[in-house]
Order: structure tokens, then C-alpha cells, then sequence
């Protein structure tokens, strides 16, 4: 996740950064699969959700365009799994790049996973406007949380569907099987 980004970022502003993006995104096929279930260590599964969120918000220019299923469809299959196990796990952090993620890949406002994940963080959403544990002393961990609480919650004016790195296309193909 943090290697996806950064390289993304510093691509983005011009800064080399000791290694390109595609250099990066290239390990997309080591990460499967992915962990099933939180059952035996949910620190894991947290972060092969963040891992395959972080190749969503790489590859729609974070939240700019709509991505097709068909690119990756192994990720789209983890990212719906996972929608009803974080609600259980009252993780509203994860939840909400989740449903952030899934609306990327055309899930609207109706569909179940979707209904359900807002649901739950509007159910869960804090007195101060805030999600997750209001006692957290680490301020980075309560931003993150509402901010991505907020990211699945909102809807998007998508500039239609594809890629921001469309050289990234043929590579996708490749990996889809």
C-alpha cells in the first residue's frame, strides 16, 4: 500500500523516488491469493484490503475515473467478500475504503454491499461527527478512520471509465486470468 502510493504521488508531482509506479504495481500478481477470512489474523486481511484499495485509488486517479471489473477481477471478488466482515468487525476504517473502492468499480448507492456498508457507518458515525473509537490518542488513526468513513459514504461525478495509467491496460489483461 505505501509503496503503491508513493511512488504514485511522486510520479505525480515530478519527484523520482528510487523506484517508477509500474515498477511497483508489477508485484500485483505475488500479493494472490488473498487471505480469505480474518479468522486466523486480521492484521493480514487488513492489509490485503488496503493493498488492493490503494491499486484501485492508484488506477482511478484517486476517485477521477470509474475502473471495469473486468481489470481486476480477482480484487473486485476480495474487495465484495469483505463488505459484511468488516461491518461484524466494526471496522469503519476499512469499510469505508471498501465501499469507496466498490463504487469505483460501478456499484451504486442500491446495491446490497453498498446499502449495508452505509448503513452500518451511519449507525456507527459519533456524537462529534467522527468514526471510530473517540478515546484513540493517535490522531493520525482517528483522521484516517473518518476520512475514509467519509470517502465510502460520498458519491462521485466520475469522468468516465478508465485507467490513469492506461500503458497499465495490457498488463492488467495479462493478470486477469
Amino acid at each position: 500500500m505505501e509503496a503503491l502510493a508513493n511512488t504514485y504521488v511522486s510520479e505525480k508531482c515530478g519527484l523520482p523516488f528510487g523506484a517508477r509506479y509500474l515498477d511497483v504495481l508489477k508485484w500485483l500478481p505475488t500479493m494472490r491469493p488473498y487471505p480469505a477470512s480474518a479468522v486466523e489474523d486480521v492484521e493480514s486481511l487488513r492489509d490485503a484490503i488496503y493493498a488492493v484499495t490503494h491499486i484501485v485509488y492508484t488506477l482511478n486517479d484517486y476517485g477521477t475515473y470509474r475502473l471495469s471489473p473486468g481489470w481486476l477481477p480477482r480484487e473486485f471478488a476480495f474487495l465484495k467478500e469483505n463488505v459484511a466482515s468488516a461491518c461484524e468487525r466494526k471496522d469503519p476504517e476499512v469499510l469505508g475504503e471498501l465501499l469507496d473502492s466498490l463504487k469505483a468499480f460501478g456499484f451504486g448507492a442500491r446495491h446490497p454491499l453498498i446499502m449495508r456498508g452505509t448503513g452500518y457507518l451511519l449507525a456507527e458515525q459519533n456524537e462529534d461527527g467522527s468514526w471510530g473509537d473517540p478515546d484513540e490518542e493517535n490522531i493520525r488513526t482517528r483522521c484516517h478512520t473518518t476520512w475514509t468513513a467519509i470517502d465510502g459514504l460520498r458519491t462521485y461525478a466520475w469522468r468516465g471509465e478508465r485507467l490513469s495509467r492506461p500503458e497499465v491496460k495490457s498488463m492488467l489483461k495479462g493478470w486477469a486470468r
